[in-house]
């Protein structure tokens, strides 16, 4: 009887901290399901279509993503300041607009050109979406719901990223049917693609409800420049551990289609498949994260669930040795780096709307603009540096190009969550400053 009254409590504490979400708040979880829904199609078939078009590598897919994240390195800064001066709404919505014509511009112009400078087109909107995502969230928000706000808002797009993951791995083979070509052409994988731009300016709809009206004092405030070197220090330990991630992260995440196509040889329905329910694992332990935060502490949350993650990415780097060295039944490792694929990216991202928020909680509201942006900006610096080299390392070393890969992002994530404990192990004895409203949610914010 124990575990399901545990388990009635939990969904009791759920729809009474869901009946705090303001309308606001509500209009961002229906922009993230949309949301999600595109990246899933978008991330499971934009490495095969670029490898479709003919004359591209692994390197020149590693050099697109690391021109959509120089674009959001590049403004990371000016964003913060732009979220200042502009209302969340409007830097919401145009984002949005500019990242369905990104999608649509892949498909009309499948050149090298085109291509990097859409994936740079794409970054930049990222960065403004993320820069004032967050501080909005923030502002609309009590202490009572806000890590339950965060962590459902990144579930619920997650949830969608597993039926776009699954959508991703058929829709080539359903539109490619309709104009009789294969499913693993570049005209099928456009026709996706394409279908998916006109989702992604949908998504847009529910962002035109956010009201403008702001409680006075609430809305972030233009950037402080003048008081930066107060904050450098303490934004300085808070983005450490997620740079050291970044790096790992940027070596191997974009490229775990590949891998398993590479290494596995298995069809984009059978990647789908394994990345969409790894994804739907991950949304679902997203509503985890929140009670598990109160009970144990959001920080002991983040290093628990990192550092249980490593031996599962070891693992599921081990098949790219055993496999094509000839030492193993391709099946059996399959199955092996599957799971170990569920299991590493359900573990390793159930804390991460948990350390967002305890970083905004740790700072002033005026930094929080800032500190989001160079959050992310610290973040991406890996995805900048990291793909080009991954894809390099996989042409290079091929057939075992992966094998270095997985060695130094397991290094990575190592130190990534030491320097959680090196500075952050007793931060929560102390209170952090009240950065929330005191009614739960405003009815309106920028």
């Amino acid at each position: 009887m124990y575990l399901p009254t545990r388990l009635q409590r939990g969904l009791a504490e759920y729809l009474r901290v869901f009946r705090l979400f303001s309308p606001n708040v509500r209009s961002v979880m229906v922009y993230a399901v949309f949301e999600g829904l595109v990246f899933g199609v978008f991330q499971l078939i934009f490495n095969f279509y670029v490898l479709s078009l003919g004359g591209y590598d692994n390197s020149f897919i590693g050099n697109l993503v690391s021109a959509s994240s120089f674009a959001s390195l590049l403004v990371a800064v000016p964003a913060a300041f732009v979220a200042g001066k502009f209302p969340a709404r409007s830097i919401l919505i145009v984002s949005g607009i500019v990242s369905a014509l990104s999608l649509f511009g892949v498909v009309v112009l499948p050149y090298r050109a085109a291509l990097i400078a859409l994936n740079i087109l794409s970054g930049l909107a990222v960065s403004f979406r993320q820069v004032a995502l967050f501080p909005f969230l923030m502002s609309n928000t009590g202490e009572g719901e806000r890590q339950y706000v965060f962590s459902f808002q990144f579930g619920l797009g997650l949830v969608a990223q597993f039926a776009g993951n699954m959508l991703g791995g058929s829709l080539p083979l359903w539109l490619g049917g309709l104009i009789l070509v294969e499913a693993t052409s570049a005209a099928a994988y456009q026709m996706a693609i394409g279908s998916m731009s006109f989702v992604a300016l949908a998504a847009v709809i529910p962002l035109l409800f956010i009201q403008r009206n702001v409680a006075k004092g609430q809305e972030t405030p233009p950037l402080p420049w003048r008081k930066l070197p107060k904050y450098a220090g303490q934004i300085a330990k808070l983005l450490a551990s997620p740079f050291a991630i970044g790096l790992g992260a940027g070596l191997m995440v974009p490229f775990m289609n590949i891998y398993f196509r590479n290494v596995y040889n298995k069809s984009d329905a059978t990647i789908g498949l394994v990345v969409g329910v790894s994804v739907l694992g991950m949304g679902i332990a997203q509503f985890i994260a929140p009670p598990m935060a109160k009970s144990i502490g959001k920080i002991n949350t983040v290093m628990l669930t990192q550092g249980l993650s490593i031996p599962f990415l070891i693992l599921l780097g081990v098949g790219g040795y055993i496999v094509p060295a000839g030492l193993g039944s391709r099946e059996i490792w399959f199955a092996v780096a599957a799971f170990a694929f569920f299991m590493r990216l359900s573990l390793m991202n159930l804390s991460g709307p948990v350390y967002q928020t305890f970083i905004l909680e740790r700072v002033e509201r005026e930094a929080m603009a800032l500190t989001t942006s160079l959050f992310g900006m610290s973040f991406t610096i890996g995805w900048f540096i990291s793909p080009s080299i991954s894809g390099w390392l996989q042409d290079t070393y091929a057939p075992f190009g992966f094998v270095p890969v997985f060695t130094i992002t397991s290094i990575t994530y190592v130190v990534g969550t030491f320097l959680l404990w090196l500075f952050f192990r007793n931060a929560e004895k102390a209170v952090p400053p009240d950065v929330g409203t005191s009614d739960g949610a405003l009815a309106g914010a920028k």
